[in-house]
């Protein structure tokens, strides 16, 4: 009986496992290569957006800061014009008093913050604080 050939059987199916195993930890190393670039660009996109969104967010709390800011200097204002047309029985500059007064209480704060937003979309559009 001849030896040699299942002894050359055997090498050459330990070469064919052995080829295939380095050909399947290859191809893994290739996709965990890919799938690691694919995390890295999720968790870039990630920390982009998070950055945007609190850009946004500090713009948006100066929006409303300024705008209710406003709203307050000018019922102030009426308030105090109140009190004087009360004190001084004035009826002409309690009437203006009062109407800008409803008139500041009337008016929704963020009729104008759609067109806000479209600004701030826009690249061009400098925000003047």
């Amino acid at each position: 009986m001849n030896v040699r050939k299942p002894l050359k059987l055997a090498n050459t199916m330990d070469i064919a496992d052995t080829l295939a195993i380095l050909k399947e930890a290859i191809a893994y190393y290739k996709t965990r290569q890919v799938e690691q670039t694919k995390r890295e660009e999720i968790w870039s996109k990630r920390d982009v957006l998070i950055l945007a969104l609190n850009n946004e967010k500090e713009v948006l709390l100066t929006y409303f800061e300024q705008r209710f800011a406003e709203r307050r200097a000018s019922l102030e204002q009426f308030y105090n014009l109140l009190h004087k047309s009360v004190d001084s029985g004035n009826e002409i500059q309690l009437k203006t008093a009062l109407t800008g007064i409803l008139g500041i209480i009337q008016e929704n704060p963020l009729s104008d913050f759609a067109e806000f937003r479209k600004n701030m979309a826009n690249p061009n559009y400098k925000l003047e604080l």
